[in-house]
């Protein structure tokens, strides 16, 4: 069935299942507080429906109206003629035959005259029961009948004006939601550990990126399980360095089973520990107590094709070089070349200056990683007591990512980082949230430890941005995590 007010403009289909009765309950019609309009125009309809059947005059057997009578046209008719019948019936003089105009009383007569509490009519099914024995009763003494149908319409008018105010009040409740502005919704405020107040999104935002970068520090969940499983499962059963006849597994703290990163940098320490002890013992009991006066540790740089060594320490007197000339040093790229060279270390420990290796004319590619390892040996003049060690070192040309304080102010970021030893040229990025490209970029070359202080001035107050470090060593790029930064209000 269409609905009535489909064609009608202005209105707003709200259905009416979301609209409830807030009038008091009607137990005729099993009508109660808190029904939807949909069950309270349901309920009304059926009992219309019954009223409209009880009314129907295809309903009653209307023969004995045959004679002396016109037949009814609609339900007033009906009842009108029951009143004249009851009254006829009640011996009542002066009533004429409303059907034939000017008819004289003597001419309207009535069959089955007599006591109208005894005379039985059939009834409408709407005012059929059952009775105490189980019967269907279908007929009725005429004055009960007239009773039980007025009865009836009086409750069915009750009923019907409650359900008109209902329906008065439910429209204009419709009318108040259809007008009402459309509610309103404000995300909440976060305040950061060091009282800044930030957006959710600036935190979603934010924690994004610190994930990012804990992420490329410790590696994806893939890469740390990869890692962890490298630990060889006999490791368990291995013997202990440092204590006699006990495995690895009988080491307190250790974990037998790895599952987790906590296991396995927990075992890695362990192990570390027990290798310690075992070289402080092989140090304290088998190592000639000379050689403990010698100390050597290498540092090595790269720039301008020379490798320069930087080694400090003490080598006592006593000692001179165990091969004549001096140590060798073996300088290795990443791609497989090499080539050697005798330092006496003797004469070049603790000078500020270093030892310089040109790489000119070599096949030493400098555009990787460089490893530098000696075994330095000195003899004792005097005992004759050789002592031997290795020196090792890696100039990397894939740089470290420094640590970076960021300061912002409403329009400026400031920031500040330390260099590492070596030639290489430091960009700082500035990328707007969004942006697919830095807005702005400042460059600081170094070729040592240096300190960097800088700042990215006009700039917009209680704004996102993104920075980040690049680390240019010899051609090879490292790039360095994006860190979110606000600007304040």
């Amino acid at each position: 069935m269409k609905p009535l007010n489909i064609d009608k403009t202005g209105c707003s289909n709200i259905s009416s299942n979301c609209v409830t009765w807030q009038g008091p309950d009607i137990e005729c019609i099993n009508l109660c507080k808190g029904d939807s309009v949909t069950e309270v125009v349901y309920k009304l309809a059926l009992e219309l429906c019954g009223l409209m059947d009880t009314f129907d005059l295809k309903n009653y057997d209307l023969k004995c109206f045959s004679s002396g009578v016109c037949q009814p046209q609609d339900f007033k008719d009906f009842i009108n003629i029951l009143i004249n019948k009851v009254c006829l019936l009640q011996s009542c003089t002066g009533c004429a035959d409303p059907c034939i105009p000017g008819t004289p009383p003597s001419l309207f007569s009535v069959s089955n005259s007599g006591d109208p509490g005894t005379a039985y009519v059939p009834i409408a099914k709407a005012f059929q029961y059952t009775n105490s024995i189980g019967d269907t009763v279908t007929s009725m003494a005429v004055n009960d009948y007239v009773q039980a149908i007025g009865n009836k319409v009086s409750t069915l008018i009750t009923s019907v004006t409650g359900v008109q105010e209902a329906l008065l009040d439910h429209t204009a409740r419709i009318e108040a939601l259809e007008n009402a502005p459309a509610p309103t919704f404000n995300l909440p405020v976060i305040i950061s550990n060091t009282g800044e107040v930030q957006t959710l999104a600036e935190v979603t935002q934010n924690t994004q990126a610190e994930f990012n970068q804990l992420q490329t520090a410790t590696g994806t969940p893939n890469q740390i399980y990869t890692n962890i499983a490298k630990q060889d499962g006999s490791l368990n059963n291995a013997a202990s360095l440092s204590v006699p006849n006990a495995t690895m597994a009988s080491l307190n703290g250790w974990s037998s089973t790895v599952v987790n990163q906590a296991d396995s940098i927990g075992n890695i320490w362990k192990t570390v520990l027990d290798m310690r002890l075992a070289l402080q013992n092989l140090i304290t009991n088998y190592i000639p107590t000379e050689c403990s006066s010698i100390s050597m540790s290498l540092l090595a740089t790269y720039g301008a094709d020379i490798v320069t060594l930087y080694i400090t320490g003490t080598i006592p007197g006593s000692f001179t070089n165990t091969i004549p000339g001096g140590t060798v040093f073996l300088i290795s790229d990443m791609y497989g070349n090499t080539i050697s060279t005798i330092v006496n270390i003797p004469t070049i420990i603790n000078n500020p200056a270093g030892y310089a290796i040109s790489l000119t004319g070599t096949l030493i590619n400098p555009a990787g990683n460089l490893a530098i390892t000696a075994e330095p040996s000195f003899t004792n003049n005097t005992s004759g007591s050789q002592c031997k060690s290795i020196l090792q070192y890696l100039i990397s040309n894939q740089a470290s990512c420094p640590t970076v304080i960021y300061t912002p102010t409403s329009t400026s970021i400031e920031f500040t980082f330390t260099t590492a030893p070596g030639n290489s040229i430091y960009n700082v990025e500035l990328w707007p949230a969004g942006a697919v490209a830095p807005t702005s970029t400042q460059a600081f070359a170094s070729t040592a430890v240096d300190t960097i202080a800088s700042v990215f001035s006009t700039l917009t107050p209680a704004t996102p941005y993104r920075l980040r470090v690049t680390i240019n060593i010899n051609g090879i790029i490292t790039t360095c995590p994006f860190v979110a930064v606000n600007t304040l209000p």
